[in-house]
């Protein structure tokens, strides 16, 4: 699926997911349209950053584990 952008520079173009990940991480974009519609850098919400989980790590068994 192409998402639809709005560069810097006022061209608008198509880009994949990873397209806009870059742009977004260069500060190349302007806009870009979500389903509910326009997205503006800066001033809409975006998602925010994962933050590393501390707790005890629940998922690491020897059942699980490739290890010998």
């Amino acid at each position: 699926m192409l998402i639809p952008v709005v560069l810097k520079d006022g061209h608008e173009e198509l880009v994949s997911k990873d397209e806009l990940q870059f742009l977004m991480f260069n500060k190349e974009l302007l806009f870009f349209k979500r389903s509910d519609g326009w997205t503006v850098l800066g001033r809409d919400q975006m998602r925010s950053q994962k933050v590393p989980y501390n707790g005890e790590e629940r998922r690491d068994h020897d059942v699980f584990s490739l290890d010998y």
